[in-house]
């Protein structure tokens, strides 16, 4: 028997690490897969982690059954006969004839549908391998064996990996049907561990009764109340992630990236408080919780806008340090080995309502993204702390001092200094408050309430809001009552002149003097008639460049977008600017490939989600698509303002690529005569077949070629690097140079030609 223990704990602790690696493998893997079928909107991830969730549920459940009626033989030739059975789904991908939704009001529930037939049936069996293994474990007669959760930190140490090797190993190098074809080589791999495994189980001369384990006197039912604390502890960090998730990619872009970092810190606090040789400093911690909690609040209070690239940090590590602190709970008050899959179960069960949450009732229930605030809240009150009488007697003074001085904040909003002083003031005392309980919880979500983190409704004359699967639309006319503005999440997506002269003279990106401006002035030199596609409606602004024979085909996947356009109490371009148009609803890039062949004299790309570009539009594949329905001599348009992205370099690698020709160029806002009225700068992409086609762009003022940069990878379906296109040491400033602007980050002569 002896010869047999040294190889428990490496059988089982490597037959975990590869099935935990594959589980989480998966996850960014088919989540690409999809995204762009869905339009590239963050949602897409919040729904998929729903999906998997509830399938990892159904797994845990099926390790709990198994566990309790069958005996450890039958157990294991299931778990490989199952495990055989979905052999055949393999290579992972989406089935033939799978067509995008056919109605985008709320694709959630066609995701959902296409994510059981794909990668269910692989994932169910996956997900109960973890609890099922160290089940095994705990009857063997190992010296652990009455400990089997150190394995489950094994296990989180190979969803760990997977999660981190996505991104900067995995998604670089190999092509989505390689990764598949990889992940199947993963799953094969798993079948013969399992065979190893089962066989260290299979003589019962080797076995012991776990009720007869060290611990056996606490091998009792946990009670309803343990129970439900469970659920609690393992909802809230589940939903905490789905939030900051959101948060963090509202205005950047839905990318595995972005998805992986939350997901990878969250299941990093599994490893954390599992591990057998990692003590917690748990004093220390609540009190830097309390400080990450009073700077989010901080930047709340003065309504900084999410997705900011200095505040993600902040918010990740926020996130971080939360999660430890329910899964440290929750490590805390696991039971005894005999109740090891029913405590998975419920821990499941938690994460599931959390997904639940965030994905699917959150986005109906509430018109205002509140989730991530009222997760925020949440963690406070199962924070470890002095009693309740303790608190109340000895700190009420300083709990009624930080909501006072919250509430004093709405009255002084706006005088800077006395809002600076009074968030120093909530600031102090929420610190005083860390080592309690309920005073700094019930402070904390004062402040949330009233600063959720999303400044949504004073932002004028709110005229309408709402939020669906894409994300949330508003539309305002600005405090002088000049200019009605539309937004999508954080990010104006157009505005509207209120002034009677003026109201069908588009503004935000697309004025006259800019550089839309140029472009329409070089099409009206086109032959006509001319097939103009837009890829993004927005409110229509584009339409008001008239032309008789000119016809625009808009394209929009948010339904509710096409509705606010054509409403004409709200907007009036689409019904005054007098351009014949058609909407298509769905996602722009999947909607175009139906046109004909050679039918667009011009192709415009300007769909955003928020400020967050839909990575699948600006790909090779997509720019393929868009030169079969363009016709010789046509040009394709991109709108490249952006907050955080420098697409510039991407698009003139894209040019050059597909063998097309670029030119740039930043039109610097300015204010329409004496009205008030500004227009933004705006950085626009123009790009042809040939020289020749660009060449009227050249003898204006201010269009440049880009320079050439190699260090630039092209950007496909299986491939797309957002972290080098973010602007670097921030965004560059414009500098001047004969009238014309550059970004002052171009430093040689070459590139300023």
């Amino acid at each position: 028997m002896t010869s047999f223990l040294r190889f428990y704990v490496p059988v089982y602790t490597i037959t975990l690490l590869l099935s935990a690696f594959l589980l989480f493998g998966i996850q960014p893997l088919f989540a690409k897969m999809i995204l762009p079928l869905l339009g590239g909107t963050p949602q897409v991830w919040n729904t998929a982690m729903v999906f998997f969730q509830a399938v990892l549920l159904a797994g845990y459940a099926y390790a709990h059954i198994v566990s309790r009626f069958l005996n450890l033989r039958l157990q294991a030739i299931l778990h490989f006969a199952l495990l055989g059975l979905f052999v055949f789904l393999l290579p992972i991908s989406i089935p033939a004839g799978w067509d995008p939704p056919t109605d985008s009001t709320n694709p959630a529930f066609w995701q959902l549908t296409l994510m059981i037939v794909a990668v269910g049936g692989p994932f169910f069996v996956l997900s109960g391998s973890a609890p099922l293994f160290q089940h095994w474990f705990a009857h063997t007669e190992h010296k652990d064996s009455h400990n089997p959760y150190f394995l489950y930190a094994a296990s989180n140490f190979g969803s760990i990996t997977a999660l981190l090797a996505y991104p900067f190993i995995v998604e670089p190098f190999l092509s989505l049907p390689q990764q598949s074809l990889a992940w199947s080589g993963g799953y094969v791999t798993l079948m013969v561990m399992v065979v190893l495994a089962a066989s260290l189980i299979w003589n019962k001369r080797h076995l012991i009764d776990i009720a007869d384990g060290p611990d056996a006197a606490n091998d009792s039912q946990p009670s309803w109340k343990n129970r439900l604390y469970w659920l609690v502890l393992a909802f809230i960090p589940s939903s905490l992630m789905l939030g900051v998730t959101t948060y963090i990619t509202t205005d950047l872009a839905a990318i595995p990236l972005l998805w992986i970092i939350p997901l990878a810190l969250y299941v990093g606090t599994f490893i954390i408080v599992f591990s057998r040789t990692i003590h917690l400093p748990m004093k220390k911690i609540m009190l830097l919780h309390a400080l990450l909690l009073t700077l989010a609040l901080t930047a709340f209070m003065y309504n900084y806008l999410p997705g900011k690239i200095i505040l993600i940090p902040l918010h990740l590590l926020l996130f971080f340090v939360s999660a430890l602190i329910c899964h440290h709970e929750l490590a805390k008050t696991r039971p005894h080995a005999a109740n090891l899959t029913e405590f998975y179960l419920i821990m499941s069960a938690g994460g599931v309502l959390g997904g639940i949450l965030n994905a699917l009732v959150a986005p109906v229930l509430f018109i205002l993204p509140v989730e991530y605030a009222l997760a925020l809240a949440a963690v406070c009150f199962i924070r470890r702390g002095r009693s309740f009488t303790k608190d109340i007697k000895e700190n009420w003074w300083a709990m009624a001092t930080a909501v006072i001085f919250g509430l004093l904040t709405l009255a002084v909003t706006g005088s800077s200094t006395g809002l600076m002083a009074c968030v120093l003031m909530v600031g102090l005392s929420l610190i005083y408050l860390h080592n309690t309980r309920y005073p700094f919880a019930v402070a904390v979500t004062a402040l949330l309430v009233l600063y959720p983190g999303f400044n949504w409704l004073t932002v004028g004359n709110l005229l309408h809001i709402d939020r669906n699967f894409f994300g949330i639309s508003r539309v305002y006319d600005t405090k002088d009552e000049k200019v009605r503005m539309y937004l999508h999440g954080t990010t104006n997506h157009g505005a509207q002149p209120l002034l009677a002269e003026y109201k069908t003279t588009p503004i935000t990106y697309f004025h006259p003097d800019s550089s839309i401006g140029d472009i329409f002035r070089t099409l009206d030199d086109h032959p006509f008639p001319q097939e103009v596609a837009v890829l993004g409606l927005g409110i229509g602004s584009l339409v008001c460049y008239p032309h008789e024979g000119r016809h625009f085909d808009l394209f929009e996947i948010d339904p509710d977008v096409q509705r606010i356009a054509e409403d004409t109490n709200l907007f009036t371009y689409l019904s005054d600017c007098g351009s014949p148009y058609t909407v298509t609803l769905g996602d722009g890039r999947l909607q175009i490939a139906k046109m004909p062949d050679q039918k667009y004299d011009a192709i415009f790309l300007d769909a955003f989600s928020s400020d967050s570009i839909p990575v699948h539009l600006i790909t090779r594949e997509a720019f393929e698509i868009y030169l079969q329905k363009l016709k010789p001599g046509g040009i394709i348009i991109s709108n490249i303002s952006n907050n955080f992205l420098n697409l510039a370099p991407v698009l003139d690698a894209m040019a050059r690529d597909v063998g097309l020709t670029s030119m740039f160029k930043i039109a610097l806002g300015d204010e329409i005569k004496d009205t008030g009225i500004r227009y933004e700068t705006s950085i626009f992409a123009v790009l042809a077949r040939t020289p020749k086609d660009i060449k009227p762009f050249e003898k204006i003022i201010g269009w440049r070629g880009y320079p050439n940069d190699k260090n630039i990878r092209v950007w496909t379906d299986d491939y797309a690097s957002i972290v080098s296109a973010f602007w670097s040491r921030g965004r560059p400033e414009l500098c001047m140079e004969d009238d014309v602007p550059y970004h002052c980050s171009s430093k040689t002569k070459h590139q300023r030609k």
